[in-house]
């Protein structure tokens, strides 16, 4: 406490050291803090107008915030656990016009140039929220997010095929502090459902990724070759 001097509380002088250091102090934790909510904050404002969103591959229309909605479960590295839930949200769906103007990069399977036409013209179109880390502090265990910047459904003989591209290394089924960094990468995530609704999900590269005439769009080049990221993907009802 300070000294009490005509009716004020005059602080020690100690006090006006450790008061900036606590601000500073603060504003550092607020560094720390605020990146990982940045992800947190788009799904929390998307969230409360998830109903009426449609399921088709153009832009969603005015109005609606969520196109859709998925969920599944990571696997750890060795295929043999699941490590968290993962979450897919898609604000809108990349539009036929996107597509074609892409095009070209689209069939050469030329990741380096659809990252530089998608950054030049394309905003964030969802996220990818990843599990935190446990007993690594309140930051850690935040969602770790991931802009998506193209986003397609496809309809297929067996149900559907989701193609998400981002523009940073989605480290599914890595060591959660590994899967934790943030390194600028062209990664795909190639979602395939059967006929029951469930999906599984894999991350591919640009060494990984071939173009696909059926669709128009790239795809994994060995789907069955990839080893399965995301399990029980499944889209939540609206």
């Amino acid at each position: 406490m300070g000294r009490w001097d005509g009716g004020r509380s005059v602080p020690h002088a100690h006090m006006n050291g450790e008061q900036a250091m606590t601000n500073k102090s603060s504003v550092s934790e607020y560094h720390r803090i605020i990146s990982p909510l940045v992800g947190l904050a788009l799904c929390m404002a998307l969230m409360p107008s998830i109903k009426g969103a449609d399921h088709t591959t153009t832009a969603a229309p005015q109005g609606t915030n969520i196109a859709e909605l998925f969920t599944g479960e990571q696997l750890g590295v060795s295929e043999s656990e699941r490590a968290g839930r993962v979450q897919i949200i898609i604000a809108k769906w990349s539009s036929d016009d996107e597509v074609k103007r892409l095009s070209e990069p689209l069939r050469n399977a030329d990741g380096e140039s659809l990252l530089a036409m998608l950054h030049d013209q394309h905003p964030r179109i969802g996220v990818v929220l990843m599990p935190g880390v446990q007993a690594h502090g309140i930051r850690s265990r935040t969602p770790t997010p991931r802009n998506i910047l193209f986003a397609r459904d496809i309809k297929t003989s067996s149900g559907r095929q989701i193609i998400v591209i981002a523009d940073e290394h989605l480290g599914l089924g890595e060591p959660p502090l590994e899967a934790r960094k943030s390194t600028p990468e062209f990664n795909v995530l190639d979602i395939r459902f059967g006929p029951d609704g469930k999906g599984v999900g894999k991350v591919l590269r640009a060494g990984d990724i071939a173009f696909s005439a059926k669709s128009g769009l790239i795809e994994a080049k060995d789907f069955s070759a990839q080893p399965a990221r995301l399990i029980d993907v499944r889209a939540e009802k609206q």
